[in-house]
């Protein structure tokens, strides 16, 4: 049995709002700064598309990610996806991936989903098909970069 065979995927409710405040937390300030936490919050109150939130056995919240429209026409934006710090390297994080990734490919008109994170995470999503395609030193605050990435949804471009 795998570690992340007793945590589940279900979509997000109003009602996991504190969990999802409670495993942001547990990531500062490492992956995220304080100053984000609103608008954390504030996502959380207008969700721009689904989001997903991965529990325990208990229903706890352990993780969250979702993924949107991008500006960018023909792209999906990976959003807010996080699993609580101490549950990094389970494998938890790659479920939620996958399974966002796997609901963008279900909408035909999505040709790409494209993601902004700190220089803590690209190597992951380097793992998982995406490309590096821009850092911004400091772009989230001082010695927090931001990198911007693309994974290739058609076919025999990327995974």
């Amino acid at each position: 049995m795998s570690p992340a065979e007793p945590y589940s995927i279900r979509e997000y409710q109003p009602s996991d709002r504190a969990g999802c405040l409670a495993v942001f937390r547990t990531n500062m300030p490492s992956f995220f700064h304080e100053k984000e936490l609103d608008e954390f919050k504030e996502f959380l109150e207008n969700l721009p598309g689904p989001y997903l939130v991965v529990v325990d056995s208990s229903g706890s919240v352990v993780g969250c990610g979702g993924y949107a429209q991008a500006q960018e026409p023909g792209a999906a934006d990976l959003c807010w996806g996080m699993i609580r710090r101490d549950l990094h390297g389970e494998g938890l994080g790659r479920r939620l991936t996958e399974a966002r990734i796997e609901g963008a490919r279900m909408d035909p008109s999505l040709k790409s989903i494209v993601m902004h994170t700190s220089q803590h995470t690209t190597g992951f999503y380097e793992l998982m098909g995406f490309e590096m395609t821009r850092e911004t030193p400091n772009g989230y605050g001082p010695g927090l970069h931001r990198c911007d990435m693309r994974l290739s949804l058609v076919e025999g471009k990327g995974r």
